[in-house]
């Protein structure tokens, strides 16, 4: 399983999760994921509920650059995203608050 299919559990467990949604409405930002594999994006609707797509998305707030492995670890849960940004493993471009929150939003719907 690819981190597209982590990341589109993730989205699935976010909008059946009415707390969460209730702590991203009006969030409004967009994500876009490149890796050596895939090519994706999610986005965070007004109404707090995501959606993932294949592709690239025209203006994405933060895009999030890692390999597959990677960014399927950070996904996961499995590998710390901090850590992989710091070691040079996961390149964040554009709003790097934005996509800090994204971190901390991926967590908690693990949980």
């Amino acid at each position: 399983m690819g981190s597209f299919e982590t990341l589109s559990r993730v989205v699935e467990t976010v909008n059946s999760d009415q707390s969460l949604m209730a702590e991203l409405k009006g969030f409004n930002k967009v994500f876009q994921f490149d890796t050596n594999a895939d090519k994706y994006y999610v986005v965070f609707n007004s109404d707090g509920s995501l959606s993932i797509s294949r592709g690239v998305h025209q203006s994405p707030s933060a895009t999030l650059s890692a390999s597959e492995e990677v960014m399927d670890g950070i996904i996961s849960g499995k590998m710390d995203a901090i850590s992989a940004f710091f070691q040079g493993k996961l390149k964040v471009s554009g709003d790097v608050m934005s996509a800090q929150r994204l971190a901390s939003m991926i967590s908690r719907a693990k949980k």
